[in-house]
Protein backbone atom coordinates (compact mmCIF):
# COMPACT_ATOMS: atom_id res chain seq x y z
CA UNK A 1 0.00 0.00 0.00
CA UNK A 2 1.22 3.54 -0.67
CA UNK A 3 1.69 6.26 1.92
CA UNK A 4 0.22 9.49 0.55
CA UNK A 5 1.82 12.78 1.58
CA UNK A 6 1.11 16.29 0.33
CA UNK A 7 4.02 17.94 -1.49
CA UNK A 8 3.91 20.91 -3.88
CA UNK A 9 0.17 20.94 -3.25
CA UNK A 10 -0.17 17.56 -4.93
CA UNK A 11 0.23 13.95 -3.87
CA UNK A 12 3.54 12.15 -3.70
CA UNK A 13 3.58 8.46 -2.95
CA UNK A 14 5.77 5.39 -2.91
CA UNK A 15 4.49 1.97 -3.88
CA UNK A 16 5.58 -1.34 -2.50
CA UNK A 17 7.78 -3.30 -4.86
CA UNK A 18 5.65 -5.00 -7.49
CA UNK A 19 2.57 -2.86 -6.85
CA UNK A 20 0.86 -1.13 -9.74
CA UNK A 21 -0.19 2.51 -9.52
CA UNK A 22 -3.92 3.13 -9.16
CA UNK A 23 -5.87 6.28 -8.24
CA UNK A 24 -7.04 4.62 -5.02
CA UNK A 25 -3.41 4.23 -3.91
CA UNK A 26 -2.83 8.01 -3.86
CA UNK A 27 -6.19 9.37 -2.72
CA UNK A 28 -6.05 10.05 1.04
CA UNK A 29 -8.14 7.56 3.01
CA UNK A 30 -10.39 10.26 4.43
CA UNK A 31 -11.45 11.28 0.92
CA UNK A 32 -12.13 7.70 -0.15
CA UNK A 33 -14.66 7.46 2.65
CA UNK A 34 -16.65 10.48 1.46
CA UNK A 35 -19.66 10.18 -0.86
CA UNK A 36 -19.63 11.56 -4.39
CA UNK A 37 -19.62 14.25 -5.56
CA UNK A 38 -18.03 15.61 -2.36
CA UNK A 39 -14.98 13.36 -2.73
CA UNK A 40 -14.59 14.49 -6.36
CA UNK A 41 -14.79 18.16 -5.37
CA UNK A 42 -12.03 17.69 -2.78
CA UNK A 43 -9.81 15.94 -5.34
CA UNK A 44 -10.20 18.96 -7.62
CA UNK A 45 -8.41 20.98 -4.95
CA UNK A 46 -5.11 19.38 -5.96
CA UNK A 47 -5.40 21.15 -9.32
CA UNK A 48 -5.53 24.46 -7.46
CA UNK A 49 -2.63 23.79 -5.11
CA UNK A 50 -0.22 21.87 -7.34
CA UNK A 51 2.26 23.97 -9.30
CA UNK A 52 3.14 23.20 -12.91
CA UNK A 53 6.41 21.29 -12.75
CA UNK A 54 8.03 22.79 -15.85
CA UNK A 55 8.24 26.24 -14.30
CA UNK A 56 9.65 25.02 -11.01
CA UNK A 57 12.48 23.05 -12.64
CA UNK A 58 13.40 26.19 -14.63
CA UNK A 59 13.77 28.18 -11.46
CA UNK A 60 10.49 30.09 -11.31
CA UNK A 61 9.74 30.91 -7.69
CA UNK A 62 7.25 28.61 -5.98
CA UNK A 63 5.00 31.54 -5.07
CA UNK A 64 4.93 32.76 -8.68
CA UNK A 65 4.51 29.42 -10.44
CA UNK A 66 1.09 28.82 -11.96
CA UNK A 67 -1.02 25.93 -10.78
CA UNK A 68 -2.55 23.29 -13.03
CA UNK A 69 -5.96 24.89 -12.62
CA UNK A 70 -4.53 28.35 -13.46
CA UNK A 71 -3.49 26.92 -16.82
CA UNK A 72 -6.80 25.21 -17.54
CA UNK A 73 -8.93 28.16 -16.43
CA UNK A 74 -7.26 30.65 -18.78
CA UNK A 75 -7.59 28.14 -21.62
CA UNK A 76 -11.29 27.72 -20.86
CA UNK A 77 -11.89 31.48 -20.99
CA UNK A 78 -10.00 31.65 -24.29
CA UNK A 79 -12.47 29.10 -25.64
CA UNK A 80 -15.15 31.81 -25.62
CA UNK A 81 -13.31 33.22 -28.65
CA UNK A 82 -13.51 29.97 -30.63
CA UNK A 83 -14.14 31.08 -34.25
CA UNK A 84 -17.78 30.63 -35.23
CA UNK A 85 -16.87 30.61 -38.91
CA UNK A 86 -15.12 27.30 -38.26
CA UNK A 87 -18.36 26.01 -36.69
CA UNK A 88 -16.61 25.31 -33.42
CA UNK A 89 -18.78 24.77 -30.35
CA UNK A 90 -17.21 27.12 -27.78
CA UNK A 91 -18.96 25.36 -24.87
CA UNK A 92 -17.56 22.02 -25.96
CA UNK A 93 -14.11 23.60 -26.31
CA UNK A 94 -14.34 25.00 -22.78
CA UNK A 95 -15.31 21.62 -21.33
CA UNK A 96 -12.38 19.94 -23.07
CA UNK A 97 -10.04 22.65 -21.76
CA UNK A 98 -11.32 22.14 -18.22
CA UNK A 99 -10.79 18.36 -18.23
CA UNK A 100 -7.73 17.90 -20.45
CA UNK A 101 -5.30 17.99 -17.49
CA UNK A 102 -7.77 16.97 -14.78
CA UNK A 103 -6.03 13.63 -14.21
CA UNK A 104 -2.96 15.53 -13.02
CA UNK A 105 -4.79 16.14 -9.74
CA UNK A 106 -3.75 12.59 -8.81
CA UNK A 107 -1.07 11.69 -11.37
CA UNK A 108 0.87 14.93 -10.96
CA UNK A 109 2.30 17.18 -13.65
CA UNK A 110 4.88 14.76 -15.01
CA UNK A 111 7.60 16.00 -17.37
CA UNK A 112 9.73 14.08 -19.91
CA UNK A 113 12.52 14.07 -17.32
CA UNK A 114 10.36 12.17 -14.83
CA UNK A 115 11.24 8.48 -14.34
CA UNK A 116 7.64 7.57 -15.18
CA UNK A 117 7.68 6.86 -18.93
CA UNK A 118 5.10 8.19 -21.42
CA UNK A 119 3.17 4.92 -21.70
CA UNK A 120 2.84 4.60 -17.94
CA UNK A 121 1.93 8.31 -17.67
CA UNK A 122 -0.92 7.87 -20.16
CA UNK A 123 -2.10 4.71 -18.40
CA UNK A 124 -2.26 6.50 -15.08
CA UNK A 125 -4.10 9.46 -16.57
CA UNK A 126 -6.64 7.31 -18.37
CA UNK A 127 -7.21 5.17 -15.29
CA UNK A 128 -7.65 8.28 -13.15
CA UNK A 129 -10.23 9.74 -15.53
CA UNK A 130 -12.10 6.43 -15.68
CA UNK A 131 -12.08 6.26 -11.88
CA UNK A 132 -13.37 9.82 -11.46
CA UNK A 133 -16.07 9.26 -14.07
CA UNK A 134 -17.16 6.07 -12.33
CA UNK A 135 -17.52 7.87 -8.99
CA UNK A 136 -19.78 10.46 -10.61
CA UNK A 137 -21.93 8.01 -12.57
CA UNK A 138 -24.41 7.25 -9.74
CA UNK A 139 -24.79 10.98 -9.08
CA UNK A 140 -25.04 12.27 -12.65
CA UNK A 141 -24.53 9.78 -15.45
CA UNK A 142 -24.53 12.44 -18.17
CA UNK A 143 -21.78 14.41 -16.42
CA UNK A 144 -19.79 11.21 -15.98
CA UNK A 145 -19.96 10.48 -19.71
CA UNK A 146 -19.08 14.06 -20.69
CA UNK A 147 -16.08 14.05 -18.34
CA UNK A 148 -14.53 10.88 -19.72
CA UNK A 149 -15.46 11.35 -23.39
CA UNK A 150 -14.14 14.93 -23.43
CA UNK A 151 -10.83 13.68 -22.04
CA UNK A 152 -10.64 10.93 -24.69
CA UNK A 153 -11.56 13.39 -27.42
CA UNK A 154 -8.60 15.56 -26.46
CA UNK A 155 -6.20 12.63 -26.14
CA UNK A 156 -7.21 11.22 -29.54
CA UNK A 157 -7.55 14.66 -31.17
CA UNK A 158 -10.74 13.31 -32.69
CA UNK A 159 -12.67 16.55 -33.21
CA UNK A 160 -12.14 20.09 -34.47
CA UNK A 161 -12.80 21.33 -30.94
CA UNK A 162 -10.12 19.06 -29.47
CA UNK A 163 -7.60 20.24 -32.05
CA UNK A 164 -8.43 23.89 -31.34
CA UNK A 165 -7.96 23.32 -27.60
CA UNK A 166 -4.63 21.61 -28.30
CA UNK A 167 -3.47 24.80 -29.98
CA UNK A 168 -4.76 26.82 -27.04
CA UNK A 169 -2.72 24.57 -24.75
CA UNK A 170 0.43 25.52 -26.65
CA UNK A 171 -0.51 29.19 -26.86
CA UNK A 172 -1.31 29.49 -23.15
CA UNK A 173 2.06 27.87 -22.44
CA UNK A 174 3.77 30.46 -24.65
CA UNK A 175 1.80 33.28 -23.08
CA UNK A 176 2.86 32.21 -19.59
CA UNK A 177 6.46 31.88 -20.80
CA UNK A 178 6.51 35.44 -22.09
CA UNK A 179 4.93 36.67 -18.86
CA UNK A 180 7.68 35.02 -16.83
CA UNK A 181 10.31 36.50 -19.15
CA UNK A 182 8.82 39.92 -18.44
CA UNK A 183 8.99 39.11 -14.72
CA UNK A 184 12.71 38.43 -15.14
CA UNK A 185 13.18 41.80 -16.84
CA UNK A 186 11.27 43.55 -14.05
CA UNK A 187 13.27 41.81 -11.31
CA UNK A 188 10.32 39.75 -10.06
CA UNK A 189 12.10 36.57 -11.14
CA UNK A 190 15.80 35.71 -11.05
CA UNK A 191 18.00 36.20 -14.11
CA UNK A 192 18.74 32.49 -13.82
CA UNK A 193 15.27 31.74 -15.21
CA UNK A 194 15.78 30.94 -18.90
CA UNK A 195 12.78 29.93 -20.98
CA UNK A 196 13.69 30.89 -24.54
CA UNK A 197 13.88 27.29 -25.72
CA UNK A 198 10.14 26.99 -25.00
CA UNK A 199 9.52 29.15 -28.07
CA UNK A 200 9.53 25.96 -30.16
CA UNK A 201 5.81 25.61 -29.40
CA UNK A 202 5.00 28.58 -31.64
CA UNK A 203 5.80 26.51 -34.73
CA UNK A 204 3.41 23.72 -33.72
CA UNK A 205 0.23 25.82 -33.73
CA UNK A 206 -2.10 25.22 -36.69
CA UNK A 207 -5.28 27.22 -36.07
CA UNK A 208 -5.20 30.48 -38.10
CA UNK A 209 -6.74 32.39 -35.21
CA UNK A 210 -4.30 31.06 -32.62
CA UNK A 211 -1.42 31.57 -35.07
CA UNK A 212 -2.44 35.22 -35.26
CA UNK A 213 -2.47 35.51 -31.46
CA UNK A 214 0.93 33.84 -31.35
CA UNK A 215 2.38 36.28 -33.88
CA UNK A 216 1.11 39.18 -31.76
CA UNK A 217 2.68 37.60 -28.68
CA UNK A 218 6.02 37.09 -30.41
CA UNK A 219 6.00 40.73 -31.52
CA UNK A 220 5.34 41.79 -27.95
CA UNK A 221 8.21 39.58 -26.76
CA UNK A 222 10.65 41.25 -29.16
CA UNK A 223 10.13 44.57 -27.36
CA UNK A 224 11.85 43.34 -24.20
CA UNK A 225 13.66 40.04 -24.97
CA UNK A 226 16.85 39.75 -27.01
CA UNK A 227 17.66 36.11 -27.76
Amino acid sequence: MSTPVISNGGINFSLKSGSQWTPEFVIPAELLKLPAPLSFFHILRYLKTQKRTGWLVRGVKQENAESISDHMYRMAVMCLLAPEEDELNSRKCAIIALVHDLAEALVGDLTPDDPVGPDEKHRRERETMAYLASTLKPVNEKASIVLFESYLEYEKQSSAEARFVKDLDKFEFLLQTVEYERDVKEGIESNDVSLKDFMYAAKLIKSPLVKDWTEQLMNERKTFVRD
